[in-house]
């Protein structure tokens, strides 16, 4: 007959793999009344939640169980046996006066919602108005959740188990773990000071793999240059053919962030004077912290391709956006089939296909060096990065231009 296996419980962080993609798991596994118990688990709070009950029920079993009396409470009771299971022998005294020993209360006790007020506050000194925007979508969500308790109150099993309500994606569930790391690091950092420890920071994000940026060749953009050159607009448009040619090139030659409504390229546009920050005297563009996205001046190197462009259509008679620029643009890109961010990705790849520089290509486009390295670097070839920075005004490319499905 098998012996019976003592009972205990432990949780063991495993990354999987699964048709290319990584993501952690969690295995709760041990023995209960001589049962093996294997338990996978997708987040660290249910396999903990999963741990306490089954040390609970562990206790209960134990045939040692003895009548004694106690002033604690049944709950108090189950609490303190499932703590001594869990500290595998170790003096539960011990773990307490540790645990007195090293707690500090935060210096104010603050509402929850006030720290959201004065997060919103400070992030709108500092950030772009799409970002603090973002921010707003999920401090609101934060404050529907925890709407009547202090900073310090809030635990890492409570952000855990809002994180696990959220049915997203990786990248997303990432990206909300990002912001919810910010907002309660600006809590916990001075003056603020209203938590010892964020509790974001033992959440672990997910590994994601790096996909190569989507982005066009030299011909198809030879070929989306030469159809913008004579792109008037329209049947009824009033406008001359070339009208989108700075905004094309800005977006594609200089990297420019091409949302028309609130990206770099836009807030260039609404410049008093668009072209001055635009030196073709001395071959730079200065993106100023205002319109940078990441509120930081950068400059922009002005290839001698761009040059080209950029003095055949200048930008006072060719204003950056035109009337109806938003439909004009769309209808473009549709005919292409070039995604939102396609031409500034296509900018920083060629530029590390060229110039074999991560840090030239980092500086150029407002980005890290790792971000290059992980998205950009040798995703073209040399012979097409040339061919790509050659692209001026009135070449003809000779293909027929299908429009995109």
């Amino acid at each position: 007959m098998r012996a019976k296996k003592a009972d205990g419980f432990t949780i063991e962080k495993q990354t999987l793999s699964n048709h290319g993609f990584t993501y952690d798991s969690y295995l709760l596994r041990g023995w209960l009344n001589g049962q093996r118990v294997r338990r996978q688990f997708k987040n660290r709070t249910e396999a903990f939640h999963a741990k306490t009950e089954l040390e609970i029920e562990a206790a209960n079993l134990d045939g040692n169980t003895r009548s004694r009396v106690t002033r604690l409470s049944e709950s108090q009771l189950a609490e303190a046996e499932a703590a001594f299971t869990r500290l595998g022998g170790k003096s539960l005294s011990g773990a307490v006066t540790w645990y007195l020993e090293t707690y500090r209360p935060p210096s104010t006790a603050k509402p929850f919602g006030d720290a959201i007020t004065a997060f919103m506050a400070d992030r709108k000194k500092r950030v772009s108005a799409v970002v603090f925007k973002n921010y707003g979508n999920t401090t609101k969500w934060l404050e529907a959740a925890f709407p009547s308790k202090c900073v310090h109150e809030i635990t890492t099993a409570d952000i855990q188990t809002l994180l696990a309500s959220r049915d997203v994606g990786k990248k997303r569930f990432n990206n909300l773990r990002g912001d919810l790391h910010t907002i309660f690091t600006f809590c916990q950092r001075a003056p603020q000071q209203w938590i010892a420890e964020n509790p974001v920071t033992p959440i672990p994000a997910f590994k994601l793999t790096h996909a190569s940026p989507e982005i066009i060749t030299a011909q198809k953009a030879a070929q989306l240059m030469e159809y913008v050159e004579a792109y008037k607009g329209g049947e009824n448009s009033e406008l001359a053919a070339g009208c989108l040619v700075p905004y094309f090139a800005l977006a594609l030659f200089a990297g420019l962030r091409p949302s028309v409504k609130e990206g770099e390229i836009a807030k260039l546009a609404k410049l008093p004077d668009p072209s001055k920050p635009i030196n073709l005297e001395l071959g730079a563009i200065r993106i100023e912290p205002e319109i940078s996205k990441v509120k930081r001046v950068r400059s922009v190197t002005i290839q001698p391709n761009l040059a080209a462009w950029l003095m055949r259509y200048p930008i006072k008679k060719f204003p950056i956006i035109p009337p109806n620029a938003v439909r004009m643009i769309r209808e473009i890109k549709i005919k292409f089939g070039i995604g939102h961010d396609v031409l500034r990705h296509t900018f920083i790849s060629m530029h590390c296909g060229k110039f074999q520089s991560m840090g030239a290509a980092a500086l150029q486009a407002g980005n890290s060096e790792r971000m290059i390295r992980d998205h950009y670097y040798n995703t073209v070839s040399a012979a097409d990065a040339e061919a790509f920075w050659a692209i001026e005004p009135g070449v003809k490319t000779g293909e027929v231009i299908e429009i995109t499905a």
